[in-house]
């Protein structure tokens, strides 16, 4: 740090400038969403769009795609919809040694959180199993019909490991065609997998029980592999 630097540090220090006592090199973000309100944005009028916007599945692009429609200032987007079986990523775990999965490269949880996706979209915690163009609607797994204007399938890359062996994992309802349903076996995209996994749930007390002494295999190498290792233990 340059002497300039020090000085101007020790100045704000004196006169109790927010963020004085911080290290210049820190780069931690702080735990925090800074929302604001100023006289110009409250007298801007917006344009409103009522479009029925369904976007589903809850991957990167999916998250940014809708980041990205609130984000701009002139329009306020009414009617967004996000469709994604186990909901919104970031409500999965509260503790991050309770992670089973490898993090996102584009979004952590701390990220996902500030975004404030809840109060701002209508997320609908199921899986789309149909899409009627004709009449624009898409069928979701308990046969409920969700209209759209706009649909954007993101459902990004999941393991398919198991359907390959003509098994569903044990949180995919109703199994599609051709799919059989093995007790015990799970996907690492299976859209439960932490309510499957819970603490002081059926399975975890099976693995955990010293009486009953049970195997528990994970096959791959991938991240997600390892971390779900580092998780179980």
């Amino acid at each position: 740090m340059s002497e300039d630097d020090k000085k101007k540090q020790e100045d704000d220090i004196k006169n109790k400038v927010d963020g004085c006592k911080r290290d210049p090199l820190d780069e931690e973000e702080a735990p925090f969403a800074l929302c604001f309100t100023t006289r110009r944005m409250l007298s801007e009028a917006k344009i409103v769009k009522n479009s029925r916007i369904v976007v589903v599945g809850a991957s990167d692009t999916s998250i940014s795609f809708i980041e990205a429609l609130l984000s701009i200032s002139y329009l306020h987007f009414s009617n967004i919809i996000l469709v994604a079986p186990g909901g919104l990523p970031n409500g999965h775990f509260n503790d991050k040694t309770e992670n089973l999965k490898a993090y996102s490269t584009s979004y952590t949880k701390e990220e996902l959180k500030k975004l404030m996706l809840e109060s701002r979209v209508r997320v609908i915690n199921a899986r789309m199993v149909d899409i009627d163009r004709s009449d624009k609607n898409i069928i979701l797994h308990d046969n409920t019909v969700v209209p759209y204007d706009t649909l954007i399938l993101g459902m990004g890359i999941q393991d398919k490991t198991l359907n390959t062996l003509g098994y569903g994992s044990r949180g995919i309802a109703p199994l599609p065609k051709g799919l059989e349903r093995a007790d015990g076996i799970l996907s690492i995209d299976d859209p439960y997998l932490y309510d499957h996994l819970r603490k002081d749930g059926t399975l975890i007390n099976m693995l955990t029980d010293k009486k009953r002494v049970k195997n528990c295999v994970l096959y791959g190498r991938s991240l997600n592999t390892y971390c779900c290792i580092q998780g179980l233990l």
